[in-house]
């Protein structure tokens, strides 16, 4: 099977603990609103929990009316989680890919007052003829995706109400 990812990162004023809070259990309407022709996500459906156990499930339905099936692989505190994607149900991917394995990194900066993000996301292509084009997409357009939704993710955290409500948690 032919993979192709892309990785992310960025440093975040905000302990990892505090940056894992906000990300593995987001809802991702918040972080994923579309990039070019990649949709964005409109909701969840069919949660099987907070989003905080391997083994747990959901539906994420999808702007251009398809949706991915997604399921929680590793989960470890302010260090790690890692997940897959599959089951798509239209667009470019249904196509192009059979599956994909996403992971997020939160490693300690700074004496641990800020976390550099690592976020990979790996997808599996269909066949040998829409290796190419899953490329493309891995290596151009969701890159940007994944960018947007980091870039998102650090200005919620790094905010100024979040930084007073993460100083309160562990004062």
């Amino acid at each position: 099977m032919t993979t192709f990812s892309a990785t992310v990162q960025t440093r975040i004023k905000a302990p990892p603990a505090l940056a894992f809070q906000h990300i593995a259990p987001m809802d991702p309407r918040a972080l994923f609103t579309g990039y070019g022709p990649l949709p964005a996500v409109t909701g969840t459906l069919d949660q099987t929990g907070a989003w905080d156990t391997p083994g747990q499930t959901r539906t994420v339905a999808l702007s251009d009316g398809s949706s991915a099936q997604e399921g929680l692989k590793h989960y470890h505190p302010a260090q790690y989680f890692s997940y897959t994607v599959g089951s798509f149900t239209g667009g470019a991917l249904h196509w192009l890919a059979t599956g994909a394995d996403g992971a997020w990194w939160f490693d300690p900066q700074a004496g641990g007052t800020q976390t550099t993000v690592h976020w990979r996301h790996a997808f599996h292509a269909r066949s040998k003829w829409a290796a190419p084009v899953l490329w493309l997409l891995a290596s151009v357009l969701w890159r940007g995706y994944m960018r947007k939704a980091l870039r998102l993710a650090k200005m919620q955290i790094e905010s100024p109400a979040r930084a007073a409500a993460g100083s309160a948690l562990s004062a």
